[in-house]
C-alpha cells in the first residue's frame, strides 16, 4: 500500500468531528475590543482572532450582543462544513447580512447600490435586527419598527429603510439552508404597513437658467466649470460625467458609455442611460479650453484622479464647486440639482417631456414624477391662455358651436 493510498484510507476513517456551538471571547486590545474562537480544518483546530468593535462601544450588554450576531455566522458556516446531524444553530439577520446577503450585493449590485445599503444598514437596521434570529422576525414587529422611525424620517428615507429590510428577507426565502429548504418560508415586509402619518420629503431643488450661469462664472477651476456644466447644461449625472472619456466625444456629440460612482468606473445605471448628446454652450467652449489646456488629449478619462483612475466627484464637488456655488446660489443643493433643472428647462421650453426624456436617460415614468418640476411663471402663462380662451367662448352666442 502507497504511503498516499494509507493516508486516503485513514483520513476516510476518521471520525467525524463533532459540532460544538461557540459562544467566543471578547477581548480588548489598544485599537478596540476582538473576539476570538477556534475553527477547524483538516489541519486541526486553529484560534482565530477577529476586530469586533472601536473601544467606544463602553457597554458590555452592546458588546456581548455583538458577540452574539458575530458568532452567529460562525456557527452556521462551521454546522454547514461539517454537515452535522445537530441542530442547526440559530442564524440571526446581522450573521445572514455579513456572510450571505453583503457578498451577494459585492459581486451584483453596482457600487453606489452597495454603499447606499450599507449605510442605511448601519445607520438605522442593524440596531434592529443584527441580533434577531431570521426566522422569528415578524411582520408585526416591522410595523412597530418602521411606525416608531415616523418621528424622525421622511417618507422618502422611511422608503429606503423598508426596500432594504425587505431585500434582505426576499433573498433569505431564495436561500437554502443546511437543512435544504429555504432559510425562512415568507417575507415579512412584505405586508407591513406603517401606522402613522409620515412626513413629506423635501421638495428637490432645480436650478434655473440663471442660476446655472452665475454658478459656472463663480466656479474657479476650469475643470470644475465643466464638470457642473456636465450636469447642469447636458443633464448628466454626476457618476457619468466623471466617466466622460475624450475618445467619446467627437462631431459635437457627447456618447454616455460608463459611469464612476465613488470615483470606481463600471456600467451605467440602466439600459436607457446609454445615449448620445449634443454638446451645447457653455459646454462647448469650456470643454474646448479645458483640452487645450492638457495638450488636446485623445483617449483617457477626462477627470482622473493622481493615480490615472476615475476621481471621486464628491470629494472634487466638495472643495472645487461646493464653496463657490454658494456664494452666488443660496439654493446651493449639489451638482444633482444641476440635471434636475436641466430637465424641467428643457420641458418648460416648449412643453414637451420628450426632450428630457430623451436627454437624461430615465424612463418617461421617472422624468414626469422625479424631474420635471412646478415652475411659476409657466403657470401663470398657462393661467392665462386659459382665462384668453374663457372669454373668447364668453362672446360667442348662446348655443353656437365652433
Amino acid at each position: 500500500m502507497t504511503k498516499a493510498s494509507l493516508l486516503a484510507l485513514l483520513k476516510a476513517n476518521r471520525t467525524r468531528r463533532r459540532y460544538r456551538e461557540q459562544t467566543g471571547s471578547v477581548v480588548k486590545r489598544s485599537d478596540g475590543f476582538y473576539i476570538r474562537y477556534y475553527r477547524d480544518s483538516d489541519g486541526g483546530r486553529t484560534r482565530v482572532t477577529q476586530r469586533l468593535c472601536d473601544l467606544n462601544v463602553v457597554d458590555p450588554q452592546k458588546r456581548k450582543l455583538l458577540a452574539k450576531s458575530h458568532m452567529s455566522a460562525i456557527n452556521n458556516l462551521h454546522h454547514t462544513a461539517l454537515r452535522s446531524e445537530a441542530p442547526a444553530p440559530v442564524l440571526t439577520v446581522g450573521a445572514f447580512w455579513d456572510t450571505i446577503y453583503r457578498p451577494w450585493l459585492q459581486k451584483n449590485k453596482r457600487p453606489s447600490t452597495l454603499r447606499g445599503y450599507e449605510y442605511v444598514w448601519k445607520l438605522y437596521v442593524k440596531h434592529e435586527l443584527a441580533i434577531r434570529p431570521i426566522d422569528s422576525y415578524h411582520t408585526i414587529d416591522a410595523s412597530h419598527f418602521l411606525t416608531g422611525l415616523t418621528t424622525r424620517l421622511n417618507g422618502k428615507s422611511l422608503s429606503h429603510v423598508r426596500a432594504l429590510m425587505s431585500s434582505v428577507f426576499a433573498h433569505a426565502v431564495n436561500t437554502k439552508g443546511s437543512n435544504g429548504r429555504a432559510l425562512i418560508d415568507r417575507n415579512p415586509i412584505r405586508d407591513v404597513k406603517v401606522l402613522a402619518n409620515v412626513g413629506e420629503s423635501k421638495e428637490q431643488v432645480a436650478y434655473t437658467p440663471e442660476e446655472t450661469i452665475a454658478i459656472i462664472n463663480a466656479i474657479q477651476r476650469t475643470e470644475a466649470k465643466l464638470f457642473f456644466a456636465l450636469c447642469a447644461v447636458l443633464g448628466m449625472r454626476p457618476s457619468e460625467a466623471a466617466a466622460v472619456k475624450w475618445e467619446n466625444i467627437s462631431d459635437g456629440v457627447l456618447k454616455v458609455r460608463e459611469a464612476a460612482p465613488y470615483g470606481i468606473l463600471g456600467p451605467l445605471k440602466t439600459k436607457k442611460s446609454k445615449r448620445d448628446l449634443t454638446i451645447t454652450e457653455p459646454v462647448t467652449s469650456l470643454l474646448t479650453t479645458y483640452r487645450e489646456s492638457l495638450a488636446n488629449p485623445k483617449e483617457g478619462l477626462m477627470f482622473q484622479n493622481g493615480g490615472g483612475q476615475p476621481m471621486n466627484y464628491n470629494g472634487f464637488a466638495k472643495y472645487h464647486i461646493k464653496p463657490f456655488a454658494e456664494k452666488v446660489c443660496k439654493r446651493w443643493n449639489g451638482c444633482y440639482s444641476g440635471r434636475h433643472g436641466a430637465a424641467t428647462t428643457l420641458y418648460n421650453q416648449e412643453g414637451d417631456v420628450r426632450a428630457a426624456y430623451q436627454v437624461l436617460g430615465n424612463s418617461l415614468e421617472v422624468v414626469m414624477k422625479t424631474y420635471v418640476k412646478p415652475d411659476v411663471e409657466q403657470g401663470r402663462k398657462g393661467q392665462a391662455k386659459y382665462e384668453d380662451a374663457l372669454l373668447k367662448a364668453m362672446k360667442k352666442p348662446v348655443g353656437s358651436q365652433g
